[in-house]
């Protein structure tokens, strides 16, 4: 017998991978009250300051591993992800082989049109500034891999969202040149 879904059936539905603090989920869903945010933490202490913040009808936190968590969504219900500054074990190009199947899942369970929106970076091993060959080599590498999970590229565009906020964004906008950021909006 499978597990119960935990997704309401009648709205739509956003889940953050690694909501941290929970800052950008809870401003994400007081703009949009039509649809269910669920964000997904496995720190502890992070978990706890997003659960104390969210006091809206529409903003939702699961304390866990997010491989753990997305899993249990049944295949086409999820209409967008969000994962901002994931931790490098699960974007970092010499881990590729142990993450690509995570990111398979995540395309599995969204719907059919549906959208992965991913913010990250790349800096330089010894922390000097990142020059354009190496993010251009960086950002065709992540698209290409994308794309051979099954992901379209709707967009891509150097920097986060500016509406975006959370406290690792706000310190990594204060180094463009030696952290550089990438949003890359993706498809199914």
């Amino acid at each position: 017998m499978s597990e119960p879904s935990i997704v309401p059936p009648h709205t739509r539905t956003i889940v953050e991978l690694g909501m941290g603090d929970g800052r950008l989920i809870e401003s994400l869903a007081k703009g949009d009250p039509e649809t269910i945010y669920i964000g997904v933490e496995l720190d502890a202490q992070q978990f706890a300051q997003a659960k104390s913040r969210m006091h809206l009808q529409n903003a939702f936190v699961v304390h866990g591993s997010f491989e753990d968590i997305v899993a249990r969504f049944p295949d086409n219900s999820i209409d967008g992800f969000i994962a901002v500054l994931p931790d490098p074990a699960f974007i970092d190009e010499k881990r590729e082989e142990q993450w690509r199947p995570f990111y398979r899942v995540v395309h599995a369970k969204l719907k059919k049109p549906g959208a992965f929106r991913l913010v990250t970076e790349i800096t330089d091993e010894l922390l000097q500034p990142v020059g354009n060959d190496a993010f251009d080599r960086w950002t065709v590498w992540l698209v290409e891999t994308f794309k051979s999970l099954g992901f379209k590229v709707a967009d891509l565009y150097e920097g986060p969202p500016p509406e975006y906020s959370s406290h690792c964004l706000n310190q990594f906008r204060g180094d463009p040149e030696r952290i550089r950021m990438m949003t890359l909006e993706l498809a199914t």
